[in-house]
């Protein structure tokens, strides 16, 4: 079954422009709408799970994006700027807003981000059902295992994981566990007012916008979860707390961009992680349209 709440999207069109509200909401389209795309100077452009189509009703101003960077921040720009300086900001209901701008460098880094005129809303969605059958391939004896989700971008990573999280939490497919999400974008369990806004089971703690590392190490600690799930791992902090967590006796279930086996094992942060052998099974998502095809990996 999937959806996303009419809550989530009128949540979403109340940021947009009112002009250009209306025109989505006069649209008519023939698939789920993934993406929501403005950029100064052009068209908005529609993204569903089978194409793209541009909304009839003039161009994305300066002004516009002005107004709606201040309503995205709250009227805070300053508050939201450690989120902004890595391209997106989470607002209700787990919808992750892609930006870019000019980039304000230091020392080779990106510490502030200005000039922003682009914007991507993602439309979070929720699959009730999508994980269930291949919980076998996540699990041992009824147990979850250490495993790694890996897709290109927009291949449905997010999505799967955030059934993996209910499954697991409810005891479908396996041994019902104590969860313990690291939800570093806000966009899996999109928590609003302390309650997740997508079904992420009985089981599981939710810690949210801070670095995964940190909160891994964080359950580890005080939670006694007996999985760990989180989004888009990568770095060499990341590969140090999954391993420590897999010590003290906590599965792992993560995700990580990559297209194929060889792209995963040429990005430096990722082959790391793989190579200690943390991860018992590896899947890789393949979509053709709005169908997922899920193949596993030989370690």
């Amino acid at each position: 079954m999937e959806k996303y709440s009419e809550k989530t999207l009128n949540t979403i069109i109340s940021y947009l422009p009112k002009r250009i509200a209306s025109a989505f909401e006069n649209a008519v389209f023939a698939h789920p709408v993934e993406e929501i795309r403005l950029r100064c100077a052009r068209q908005p452009q529609i993204v569903t799970s089978c194409g793209d189509m541009l909304l009839e009703c003039g161009a994305f101003t300066r002004e516009e994006a002005g107004e709606l960077l201040a309503k995205l921040c709250r009227r805070s720009v300053y508050s939201r700027e450690e989120e902004l300086k890595r391209g997106f900001v989470t607002i209700e209901g787990g919808v992750r807003v892609g930006v870019c701008g000019r980039p304000v460098m230091e020392d080779g880094s990106i510490v502030r981000l200005t000039d922003i005129t682009c914007f991507n809303f993602r439309i979070a969605r929720e699959v009730i059902g999508c994980a269930e059958s291949i919980m076998p391939q996540i699990t041992e004896h009824g147990k979850p295992v250490s495993s790694l989700i890996v897709s290109p971008p927009g291949g449905g990573k997010t999505t799967l994981l955030r059934d993996m999280i209910r499954c697991l939490s409810s005891g479908i497919g396996c041994m019902p566990v104590k969860v313990g999400l690291a939800d570093e974008r806000g966009e899996l369990a999109g928590v609003v007012d302390g309650a997740p806004s997508f079904d992420t089971g009985p089981r599981t703690d939710v810690m949210e916008f801070a670095p995964k590392a940190e909160v891994i190490n964080m359950f580890v600690r005080t939670m006694s979860p007996d999985v760990i799930v989180t989004d888009e791992i990568g770095g060499a902090d990341d590969a140090e707390a999954i391993a420590d967590a897999a010590r003290c006796g906590a599965a792992v279930i993560a995700s990580a961009h990559a297209s194929s086996a060889r792209e995963l094992n040429e990005r430096s942060g990722l082959a790391e992680i793989v190579s200690t052998g943390v991860f018992r099974r590896i899947l890789l998502l393949r979509r053709t349209g709005s169908m997922l095809h899920i193949c596993p990996v030989k370690l």
